[in-house]
């Protein structure tokens, strides 16, 4: 039932830092992932020219934004969609949750998977598995235990949804472990739901491995502007349905026509101006990365100092982190599982960390996700570019937060030791 789904984690514990934070306390704000970088002056240029336009668009999205928006994913993500079948709404999330409703399948959500993905299938009243993962992997999907999964439901449309670079964890999917899963859906006749949101922030490459080539008559391929782009509060995303799922087409046109209409017109031909001059755009996307990068080896090399183990982040903002080597030493002190972890941690440590039990992991974990993006992304940059050779010194005197965030969550796993 809709009255049985709770607020989505990431904005919850935005909410409560924020709160505190206006009261006066520090809070290192490691729970909610969000761009820390500006957004580029040619695409706030091009919003600002349009803001007379107050037309509503058809519900598709504007052909022009479609057309550069195919060019793009084509040229800078290796895929191919024709504008026609790429449609354009208020984030991928609520296109995400559009095309869960339109399914009538059993959904396979990957433990170590985004908030807002099994309260979709809930608030459609559908069904969901739990593939089991592992921290040796990356928490990546294996393709025998989905293999496994999927003999137990060979008369139900099966439906993964498959996140990389991922969220929580950072991993990003290589092109031969995508091709070992494409096998297996194949084989049973599975759709994969591919949330490319984080594609670009590849941190060794220009972009991640693309489940859509592999396997293109079945994969339905998210993405916008939220990560990439630094405009989460622009609410635009994007949907590429492959042609032989195109009877998705209409239903979700006419439940786009009936709920959100279309998305906001300026903001539509903001996102032409940043897709096709992704070139011009692309250097300073570079450094962003490279300091994302340099954010994770900051909060990586202080907790793995203190005896924690951590996903290796390839991509995005975020890492898991597993205190399972503290377990015995937290029950003594009453910490059961992840929820109490991240409490403790807010209440006297001053870090905001989310449980993962939010992101379908077992109740009684001790994993969390670690969001290393509270800080200044335009200070870092203005520094980094009077010293850029000194990257590791900027972000320092820049964002210290991250740093003292980092120690803070060690100062408490030694506290338990009594060191």
């Amino acid at each position: 039932m809709v009255t049985a789904v709770k607020k989505s984690g990431t904005l919850r514990i935005n909410e409560q830092v924020k709160a505190l934070r206006t009261a006066g306390k520090q809070v290192y704000h490691f729970g909610f992932g969000q761009s820390p970088f500006p957004v580029h002056p040619r695409i706030i240029q091009a919003l600002s020219e349009h803001t007379p336009y107050g037309h509503y668009l058809s519900t598709g999205g504007l052909m022009m934004l479609r057309e550069a928006l195919s060019d793009f994913l084509k040229r800078y993500q290796g895929i191919s969609f024709p504008p026609e079948r790429l449609f354009i709404g208020p984030g991928s999330k609520i296109l995400l949750q559009q095309i869960i409703y339109l399914l009538e399948a059993r959904f396979l959500i990957p433990q170590g998977s985004w908030v807002s993905y099994i309260p979709q299938i809930l608030i459609r009243g559908g069904h969901y598995e739990i593939i089991p993962t592992r921290l040796s992997d990356q928490y990546k999907v294996r393709p025998e235990v989905l293999d496994a999964i999927a003999k137990k439901y060979v008369d139900d449309q099966l439906v993964l949804i498959l996140n990389s670079p991922n969220n929580p964890t950072g991993a990003v999917y290589s092109s031969e472990e995508l091709k070992a899963v494409a096998r297996v859906a194949e084989r049973y006749g599975m759709i994969i739901l591919s949330d490319e949101i984080y594609t670009q922030l590849d941190f060794n490459n220009d972009f991640s491995p693309s489940m859509a080539p592999i396997y293109p008559d079945g994969t339905i391929v998210f993405g916008g502007l939220s990560k990439l782009f630094s405009a989460g509060g622009y609410r635009l995303g994007f949907v590429g349905i492959p042609q032989r799922l195109s009877q998705l087409i209409s239903p979700l046109l006419a439940l786009i026509s009936e709920t959100y209409s279309a998305v906001s017109t300026p903001i539509q031909y903001g996102a032409v101006v940043a897709y096709q001059d992704y070139e011009q755009i692309k250097p300073s996307i570079d450094q962003q990365k490279a300091v994302l990068k340099h954010a994770f080896s900051v909060v990586a090399r202080e907790l793995k100092e203190a005896g924690v183990r951590l996903t290796s982040s390839q991509g995005g903002f975020y890492c898991v982190v597993d205190f399972e080597p503290y377990r015995n030493v937290l029950r003594k002190n009453g910490i059961l599982n992840a929820i109490d972890l991240t409490q403790i941690l807010l209440d006297q440590y001053d870090v905001a960390l989310l449980p993962g039990q939010d992101f379908a992991f077992e109740r009684n974990t001790l994993t969390c996700r670690l969001a290393f993006v509270d800080f200044d992304g335009a200070a870092v940059l203005r520094r980094w570019d009077k010293h850029p050779d000194a990257l590791e010194a900027v972000f320092d005197q820049t964002a210290p937060q991250i740093r003292k965030g980092a120690q803070s969550i060690a100062e408490f796993l030694y506290a338990l030791n009594g060191v």
